[in-house]
């Protein structure tokens, strides 16, 4: 299957949602965080306003011609959306007690461990499941990793599936460190990528 990447817009968000709801509704962090059956619409509506708002902040949000995936690249300096897109997006992904205790966890976790060091971050990266395995992924990876214009950059991300860790390093990431969210949470992967010559 040939796979044509492009940048998505602010048209793309509302579909891009849905499909990143579908992709991440198995997702160990959201299987913890929402343990409803209709995972995949909540997920989609913190999916929409996540696109909406990397996009007005700069963020790299790549989809492919067909919209079956996307990708959310950040650089390392530009990478926190602010208070407001937080919030926004707090209040579409976590509602309720327990539930919000346990997304919250999980970013302090993360965020304790990101790298200091500039790199580009790939906060996102989604397959509609009735595309995986096609070469989506790969394609929405390439097309930063590749692109002459981030030459020198080295590249981190944070992964909750296991089956994932073979697929990245497929891509020149290693796992730089491993640990269990608190509580009960999920296990994570942190992966890292030396800048190429």
């Amino acid at each position: 299957m040939t796979v044509t990447v492009r940048g998505a817009t602010a048209d793309d968000s509302s579909e891009l949602g849905v499909v990143l709801g579908r992709a991440f509704a198995d997702d160990p962090v959201f299987q913890w965080t929402y343990p409803q059956s209709d995972r995949a619409r909540r997920l989609a509506k913190m999916f929409v306003p996540m696109v909406r708002l990397s996009l007005r902040h700069g963020a790299t949000v790549l989809t492919d011609d067909g919209l079956r995936g996307a990708a959310i690249w950040h650089r390392s300096e530009r990478r926190n959306l602010g208070p407001v897109a937080n919030i926004v997006i707090g209040i579409a992904m976590i509602t309720g007690g327990a539930r919000m205790r346990r997304g919250l966890t999980v970013l302090r976790a993360l965020e304790r461990r990101h790298p200091k060091e500039p790199h580009r971050y790939l906060e996102v990266l989604g397959t509609d499941p009735a595309h995986q395995g096609h070469g989506v992924g790969s394609a929405l990876i390439r097309h930063v990793l590749d692109d002459p214009a981030n030459a020198g950059d080295a590249a981190y991300l944070e992964t909750e599936t296991e089956a994932n860790v073979s697929f990245y390093r497929r891509h020149g990431f290693e796992v730089v460190e491993e640990f269990d969210v608190p509580g009960g949470g999920p296990h994570f992967w942190l992966m890292w990528r030396d800048p190429v010559p």
